[in-house]
């Protein structure tokens, strides 16, 4: 092959020019400090550079941002819960201090008044958020827990289930007419005596709410398909006229039989013995009692009401629509047709690894706390009025000048009668404190139960953050090894460039200067 000056020339200048772009490639990867500056530069690297940082890209979502929030989410659900833990530990305190025979009848009623402070303190605590989300309401996290004053007036149709263990035998105490002696008609109220104060047992079971509307026709179901043998239960809302007392000792009377009242005022279902019976005889095939259900509506709530949609199957009624027919909103039919409570809240905390962060009201907040509370303030407050009735007929029996022997006769006949009613009464709020710190340990133990799972989850998103930590320390190492430029070898390499492009400069200068022509 012949080899021309020109072939020389064309040589040192594509030598030199790549030379040049040695210097170039070096100085941006000394400059930018990665190996690649396009893709082209190195495929290899650049395809692979796209996955890993894909990977760490995911391991930071996971990382900084959804395990943080799924653990904000839990650390405020566990205080929740954690503070309701301790309301409920000075309930079970308060009920056993009001069980115990040290107390006086009027520190027991001073107890009543701190039971109603804690139980409106557990509610309110059931009304926590996480950046305007409420926390324990399932996938309604734009609803409150409780009743705002907005939301005061409005229609549900609610449908609750029961198991026989709902199913209790109660003690009325029947004052007569006893709080109704005043000093004006004391001489009338002749048949006021130690004979009409008397306690009566009844049988019931209690609703999640009292105060439910008048004017209704509420009603309780057996699955008699499931029964064995086949049962009918009739229930009957309170005839207009007749109130809870009258209820409890008709259902309570001598040989009552087929009694099953729905009261509307206190929201109970009060049955005679005969029907009680009917219900805890009544068995599946497999000798395991049935649940049954009642159904019942609501309009008037109070602030301090849970809300019916976070517990139970219900339709609310809410104005009208465009047509002018009423708004029916139906709430939780899946938990009607399964039995199953289930909207969970998940983060996603890692690859394929989801984790729920929220708990449910229904399994914390009971709604029998506030009505425990509420049976244990009206047992108060008759106590109440039984204490002034007694200091009223006890001053009037001491009074030698406004009435006379026979009329002072009268009233200590009275004046018994009110005594034995508050002998009951005093004895009947103390069983029941006695029997409230049963029930408030059992609401402990549930609440108890919902912070132990809650600690569990957060050790579960703590070992993924751990892991996920280690993760995102080994693909940013994989990741700085295969983008990343080493800066001292790029810097000797570069210094060897220029070396060499500088005596490629000398050796073509040389080179071109010498031609035929110096020789001709």
């Amino acid at each position: 092959m012949r080899i021309t000056n020109k072939v020389m020339q064309n040589n040192s200048l594509r030598n030199i020019n790549n030379n040049k772009v040695m210097q170039d490639t070096l100085n941006t990867q000394l400059s930018t400090g990665k190996k690649v500056d396009r893709p082209s530069d190195d495929p290899v690297v650049a395809i692979r550079s796209l996955r890993l940082r894909s990977d760490v890209s995911q391991i930071d979502q996971y990382y900084k941002k959804n395990i943080k929030d799924a653990e904000s989410w839990l650390e405020l659900t566990e205080s929740g819960a954690k503070q309701t833990v301790n309301a409920i530990t000075k309930m079970i305190n308060e009920c056993e201090t009001g069980a115990s025979d040290q107390y006086t009848v009027e520190d027991k009623l001073v107890m009543v008044d701190s039971l109603k402070e804690l139980k409106n303190e557990v509610y309110r605590t059931g009304d926590a958020d996480y950046a305007g989300r409420y926390i324990f309401t399932g996938y309604r996290t734009n609803t409150s827990l409780s009743f705002a004053n907005d939301a005061k007036d409005r229609l549900y149709s609610i449908t609750e289930a029961f198991s026989v263990d709902d199913m209790e035998e109660m003690r009325y105490i029947d004052t007569g007419d006893v709080t109704d002696i005043t000093r004006a008609n004391y001489a009338s109220m002749t048949a006021v005596d130690e004979t009409t104060v008397n306690p009566v047992s009844y049988y019931r079971f209690r609703l999640a709410y009292d105060d439910l509307d008048k004017t209704q026709t509420g009603s309780l179901t057996l699955d008699s398909l499931k029964a064995d043998p086949p049962v009918s239960i009739g229930m009957t809302v309170l005839p207009a006229g007749m109130t809870a007392e009258d209820a409890y000792k008709t259902a309570a009377a001598d040989g009552a039989t087929g009694v099953c009242y729905l009261v509307p005022d206190t929201g109970e279902v009060v049955m005679s013995a005969d029907v009680f019976n009917k219900i805890n005889d009544t068995k599946k095939p497999d000798g395991t009692h049935d649940t049954f259900t009642v159904s019942y509506d609501k309009t008037s709530w109070q602030t301090t009401d849970l809300r019916p949609e976070h517990y139970f199957y219900c339709t609310s009624t809410d104005g009208v629509d465009e047509n002018g027919d009423p708004k029916v909103i139906e709430y939780n039919k899946e938990y009607r047709d399964t039995g199953v409570w289930d909207q969970p809240i998940e983060y996603q905390i890692g690859f394929n690894q989801s984790i729920q962060v929220n708990s449910y009201a229904a399994d914390i907040y009971s709604t029998s706390i506030g009505r425990d509370v509420d049976e244990l303030t009206d047992l108060a407050e008759k106590l109440t009025d039984i204490i002034s009735q007694t200091n009223m007929l006890q001053d009037m029996s001491e009074d030698t000048v406004l009435y006379d022997e026979t009329e002072r006769e009268l009233i200590g006949k009275q004046l018994d009668a009110a005594k034995k009613a508050k002998t009951y009464l005093t004895d009947e709020l103390q069983k029941t404190f006695s029997r409230y710190i049963t029930r408030m340990q059992g609401y402990l133990d549930v609440t108890n139960e919902a912070v132990t799972q809650m600690g569990n989850r957060g050790a579960q998103i703590e070992l993924v953050a751990n892991r996920l930590s280690d993760q995102q320390t080994t693909f940013k190492e994989l990741q700085s090894d295969n983008e990343d430029a080493d800066a001292t070898e790029v810097a000797v390499q570069l210094s060897s460039a220029q070396v060499s492009y500088e005596a490629a400069l000398m050796a073509t200068s040389k080179m071109i200067q010498t031609t035929l022509l110096n020789y001709l």
